[in-house]
């Protein structure tokens, strides 16, 4: 028989596992930023694990009103985000 017609153009691997590569490096490196400032804000050692399951792994509840979103969190992540979250918006991001 005749070869099938492709639907779309072709995709270049290569550029496509750059980019998952890229996109895994960048998550690692907000990780380790997020990590190193609960270490410093609690005087504890924090693992790239403990950050995960205490801190982003928690519940939370989007909340729609109006023009406004809020996000409620579980009371169990709470002190957690109120340590991490003046430390981020303390830091210095690098411009385009």
């Amino acid at each position: 028989g005749r070869r099938p017609q492709s639907g779309s153009e072709a995709v270049d691997a290569f550029a496509c596992n750059e980019v998952r590569l890229l996109i895994s490096i960048l998550a690692y490196q907000l990780m380790h930023i997020a990590r190193r400032a609960m270490a410093r804000a609690t005087g504890t050692g924090w693992s790239l694990r403990r950050l995960r399951e205490r801190v982003l792994r928690a519940g939370a509840r989007l909340v729609l009103s109006g023009r406004r979103m809020t996000l409620a969190l579980s009371s169990s992540a709470v002190p957690f985000w109120a340590v991490l979250w003046p430390r981020i918006a303390r830091m210095h991001w690098a411009g385009p």
